[in-house]
């Protein structure tokens, strides 16, 4: 791609950051308390003439129109180097400013501390007289840099520029309607597979190992999915198991992987060892048929291969399947004694073509514009009947129908590059290279993860928004982040792999591809080069270290060391060491933090030996935004109190730190913190003392309210944004409704489960219930040892239309329902231990209610079911007074559980 192209969208990027935060008010303020009131005008003026006419760059390179003059690339990426480092100046200066506001609230009292990044206040002496001096010639150099700038594209008659621009196409949309290209466009292998599948039934062969094999990208897995979910094969086998291998091959994770879709994790989640994972494999394999498919095999290691088969080679049962999908012959003659294995090619000229019109047109009869159509069908020669290819590069052309735009696709230099007949990157670069910078951005920095790595939604996101790449105006970070995740996975750049997402593995050869200069993935296979420029460093030792043996490995020390003399440690924006490792590794790495001065993302596990040092680097890096620790010891150890001096972090993850029962002291320091990631149900949240200033907080799962002022209720009046699931115990510690009120929970708008509960009861729950009403938007509602009366939001004020569940438990005095003809969208319903309540009439309006639960309810009489059309779960226990259950679905699809009511006889059930 243009180097200038490259590196006016680069810049473009950081300018529109740092004119954000130079426009912020409480920034000009900071900066004015510094002495720079006069320059920071300037720099802005500056900068959004720099920002108009860079962006003018971009749009034109996007049109065919590019500049002539290389050296401007040169100039251009020094204007971003020197916006690079006002920003972290910038940054720094509003940590201190962090500091010392928390500093004031600790001397002058809580109550008294209201201020926010917002109300930035002035203050003196947070920068050194060395910075000063730096940020007045890092200005002084971005006024002269941008003047020279502006001058050479004046030269290149930047007039065409902007005259491209206006004459761009319009994109006709970029969302694109799911299809599945097997069903449409059938394959013969399909028919093969499941001729040899249905075959092995009548074997004594107790285990058949089926490959597919395939180039990168021909359908391979989309095939094996297709077998997968055939009802045939759901008929013929008992279990159904899918697990995703990848180059690790990795007998222990792929034991755990088979574990995950067959047996609770009670069973296995302690269990570290090959040989235990295996008994309980077998264990719940014995005497039943299976379906295990192995997609994306590498390993070539005979012994390895027989270390994994052997639980699954004795579950006492026939007819058992391994279907396996791999790019090597060699890995499927190894893995399978089957004579003519499923070889799977490109898709043929007669199906491959209306496959590439359907990709591009929603329609594989498309007969419109005859001159694309030709064009579409010398692009399609070169995708060489490959699925992946054709969904990447059909992408493109739905997004300008243009014969110019066309045309540049078909004659792109990118095609040049190919270097055998079946290679089909130049492909997926042209795709790559004709995204918008921010989605390059965005995708590029996958190149940090090994290939294989599941992808959560979720956690990628907020990587992203840690490291400035998600910008939007108009909503919120998370959503926009979102929406750039689905343009993506749009574009074929993921692929949904069940609960999470993939990379396919050539397109992770164009991520780590594009991303040389700028991202170094280490992962024990000494590959890539490391260049001064590269910001971002993620280490990963599961391929060379096993739970059983950790020893030492040169790869690691090399690129540490290199690492090292190569002086990007400074400059380093992310750093992960994800896997175990030995003590000269530890050493190295250590060393290595002690050199980091800007990193934003660290994601680290640590080891018995080296947690402490790891945790006393940690409270020195003031730019992270996004921390994720790992921790898997017997030797517990409490997070630092220290953690509670990175003001700026946005997400901090201890999911996967064992043994934590408790929270630093001073956590709420963490003003900016959005996401407290915690192991389990989220119960460390009730943990987080004085949880009300954290006013940005996301998530918070579990508030348990207490008398002192760190734990009440009056803590959660500003967590406005919220959302998901929010558990409230200990009600008994509010005084009164007034005070209940304060917590606004009908502000909570985000959220779409509540769950209130007291521990004893007292005389104001009546009270306290009328306060705690929730908004009119809730889907799922818990009331749990409530002892008043039924609360008018749930009464005759009703006001939770959109309920999709109930659960009332122990709710002693309630005597009335809901009306649940104003509950429509009702799901389930669950009734426990309700033991003043007589009667449960469901008569009208509920069509949607599947499952009914009913416990414990000493003083009921009548159940009447009439508008439960959708039910397929009744249980009915421990319900001594029941005498009468009526309206029964007539469907025989309805399981019953009916147990402990002996007033209830069979004449007085009716449907």
């Amino acid at each position: 791609m243009d180097p200038i192209f490259l590196a006016a969208a680069a810049t473009t990027w950081v300018l529109n950051k740092l004119l954000d935060h130079l426009k912020d008010a409480a920034i000009q303020a900071l900066l004015g308390s510094e002495g720079f009131n006069k320059d920071v005008k300037h720099l802005v003026h500056e900068l959004s003439r720099a920002n108009l006419v860079l962006g003018s760059v971009t749009a034109g390179a996007t049109s065919g129109v590019m500049i002539g003059n290389q050296e401007l690339a040169r100039q251009i990426t020094e204007v971003l180097e020197q916006a690079v480092k006002l920003a972290k100046y910038l940054d720094k200066l509003r940590y201190y400013d962090l500091e010392e506001k928390i500093q004031k609230m600790k001397l002058k009292g809580r109550n008294q501390f209201t201020s926010t990044m917002k109300s930035m206040t002035q203050s003196k002496g947070k920068l050194t007289s060395f910075e000063i001096k730096d940020i007045g010639n890092t200005v002084e150099k971005l006024h002269k840099i941008c003047d020279n700038v502006h001058a050479a594209l004046l030269i290149e008659k930047h007039d065409k520029l902007l005259a491209a621009i206006q004459n761009t196409s319009t994109n006709i949309g970029a969302a694109v309607e799911f299809f599945t290209e097997s069903k449409l466009f059938p394959r013969k292998e399909e028919a093969d597979v499941l001729k040899l599948i249905s075959a092995s039934k009548f074997s004594d062969q107790e285990l058949l190992v089926l490959p597919i094999v395939g180039h990168g990208g021909v359908g391979k897995t989309t095939l094996a999915r297709l077998v997968y979910h055939n009802p045939q094969v759901g008929a013929d086998f008992a279990i159904k198991i899918w697990v995703h291998v990848s180059a690790n091959f990795d007998e222990i994770k792929l034991a755990q992987g088979i574990l995950e879709e067959i047996a609770p994790a009670s069973e296995y989640a302690n269990i570290k060892h090959l040989n235990g994972l295996q008994r309980v494999i077998n264990k719940y394999l014995h005497k039943k048929t299976y379906l295990l498919v192995l997609d994306d095999m590498w390993e070539e290691s005979e012994a390895r291969w027989d270390k994994l088969l052997a639980p699954l080679r004795c579950t006492d049962s026939k007819g058992n399947v391994i279907l396996m999908t791999t790019r090597k012959l060699s890995v499927a003659n190894i893995t399978s004694k089957v004579e003519g294995h499923i070889k799977l090619g490109g898709m043929n000229d007669e199906t491959f073509w209306p496959f590439f019109k359907r990709c591009i047109f929603r329609d594989e009869n498309y007969q419109g514009n005859n001159k694309l159509q030709g064009i579409g069908k010398e692009i399609a020669i070169k995708l060489k009947g490959n699925p992946l290819a054709a969904k990447s590069v059909a992408t493109l052309l739905r997004r300008n129908l243009t014969e110019v735009y066309w045309k540049r696709i078909l004659k792109s230099d990118e095609w040049k590059l190919s270097n055998t007949v079946d290679d089909i990157i130049p492909a997926l670069k042209l795709s790559y290279n004709h995204l918008p910078y921010h989605l390059q951005q965005l995708f590029s920095y996958c190149a940090m993860f090994p290939k294989g790595y599941r992808f959560e939604k979720e956690q990628l996101i907020r990587m992203w928004i840690a490291l400035g790449f998600v910008m939007d105006e108009r909503k919120k970070l998370e959503d926009a982040g979102s929406d750039n995740f689905d343009d993506l996975v749009d574009r074929s750049f993921f692929q949904k792999d069940e609960q999470h997402f993939i990379v396919h593995d050539l397109m992770h050869d164009v991520a780590q591809e594009v991303s040389v200069h700028e991202c170094l993935l280490v992962d024990g296979s000494d590959s890539l080069k490391v260049f001064t420029s590269i910001r971002h460093v993620g280490i990963w030792t599961e391929s060379v270290y096993k739970d059983e043996i950790i020893g030492h490995h040169k790869t690691f020390e090399k690129k540490l060391d290199e690492i090292e003399k190569k002086d990007i440690l400074k400059t380093l924006e992310s750093l992960m060491l994800v896997g175990i490792y030995d003590e000269k590794i530890s050493e190295k790495f250590v060393g290595a933090l002690e050199k980091l001065s800007y990193v934003q993302i660290l994601k680290l596990s640590a080891m018995p030996f080296n947690v402490d040092s790891l945790l006393s680097s940690v409270q020195n890096f003031i730019h992270l935004r996004y921390l994720e620790l790992r921790y898997s010891s017997d030797q517990h150890r409490p997070l630092p109190e220290a953690i509670c001096k990175l003001y700026h972090l946005i997400v901090l993850d201890i999911t996967h730190w064992s043994g934590l029962s408790d929270l630093p002291k001073s956590i709420s320091n963490l003003l900016n913190l959005q996401y407290l990631l915690v192991p389990g149900s989220g119960s460390l949240h009730s943990k987080i003392s004085r949880v009300g200033e954290l006013k940005l907080l996301q998530e918070l799962h579990e508030f348990q309210v207490q008398k002192g002022s760190d734990f009440n209720i009056s803590q959660l009046e500003h967590l406005q944004e919220i959302k998901g699931s929010l558990s409230i115990l200990g009600l008994e510690n509010v005084k009164d409704k007034a005070e209940a009120s304060g917590a606004r929970i009908e502000d909570k708008e985000h959220l779409r489960t509540l769950s209130l509960s007291w521990g004893e009861n007292n005389d104001v729950q009546k009270e306290v219930i009328e306060g705690l009403q929730p908004h009119g938007d809730l889907a799922h509602l818990l009331v749990i040892n409530y002892a008043g009366a039924t609360p008018t939001w749930l009464g005759r004020n009703f006001s939770l239309g959109n309920l999709e569940s109930l659960q009332l438990q122990d709710c002693t005095a309630m005597k009335t329902l809901p009306p649940f003809e104003e509950l429509p969208y009702l799901k389930k319903l669950s009734l426990i231990g309700m033991s003043s309540l007589k009667d449960v009439k469901i008569d009208f309006n509920c069509s949607e209610l599947s499952e009914v639960e009913i416990m414990t309810c000493s003083a009921l009489t009548t159940i009447r079911l009439h508008s439960c059309k959708a039910l397929t779960n009744l249980t009915i226990k421990d319900c001594g007074a029941l005498s009468c259950l009526k309206g029964l679905p007539s469907s025989g699809q309805v399981e019953y559980n009916i147990k402990g009511c002996p007033q209830l006889q069979a004449d007085t059930i009716s449907s």
